[in-house]
């Protein structure tokens, strides 16, 4: 880890070094990372942070999200209040989240992941299955996990979408646009022309989607 004073404050920033041509610079955890080729320097690389100082100062100093909020739970996009009662089971019921009091942030997930496996489920079983009919939507085995980097995944020779438990916290057209975006790499892989092509006629808005998608994970830390 390096260290930098930017405005009078020192912050910390890492560097990973890649075989890429350009700098790329993100805040993420409240911590600057810079992707950097090989060929720059220590000091090119801290006059690049420099140059985009505002952006910087504007996302460290951005309160990030907790994913297991014991006071209020998101789902779909929508706050649910949240009581906590000497049971063992988590539930939502009238629009209220009965949270056990020793509940784990690993039981929240659980739930989580359930839920986006069903919603994915009943997406291809009923609107999904009208509008993507030259696919064969049968086969398909959903898996969900909460992951870093990657929103989904698939296994094309054995027709699994992994999906980012993430996903169900928020508004349901973003779980959506990400399992057409996994359903269309079933028959058309890589991300070149012909799938995008694709992709854009089951969901023309995917690519404004995934940008307000991007925006929303930024306040979270994963």
């Amino acid at each position: 880890m390096n260290n930098l004073v930017i405005d009078g404050k020192i912050v910390e920033y890492e560097i990973i070094y890649k075989k890429i041509k350009n700098l790329y610079l993100r805040v993420k955890n409240n911590k600057i990372v810079v992707t950097s080729p090989k060929t720059y320097s220590k000091k090119d690389i801290e006059n690049f942070v420099l140059k985009h100082k505002s952006f910087v100062n504007k996302h460290l100093n951005q309160k990030t999200k907790t994913l297991y909020d014991k006071k209020e739970f998101l789902l779909l996009g929508n706050p649910i209040e949240v009581i906590t009662y000497s049971g063992k089971t988590l539930k939502i019921e009238e629009n209220k989240c009965y949270l056990p009091d020793s509940i784990s942030d690993s039981t929240i997930e659980k739930f989580y992941k359930d839920i986006t496996i069903s919603l994915a489920q009943e997406l291809v079983n009923n609107e999904l299955k009208v509008l993507m009919n030259e696919f064969d939507l049968t086969k398909i085995k959903f898996k969900s996990q909460l992951m870093t980097s990657r929103l989904g995944s698939c296994k094309t020779n054995e027709s699994i979408i992994k999906l980012n438990s993430i996903l169900v916290r928020f508004d349901i057209k973003y779980l959506r646009a990400v399992l057409i975006h996994e359903i269309v790499h079933l028959k058309v892989k890589n991300h070149q022309k012909a799938f995008y092509d694709v992709l854009l006629k089951y969901e023309p808005n995917y690519r404004h989607i995934r940008k307000e998608l991007t925006n929303i994970l930024k306040l979270y830390q994963i």
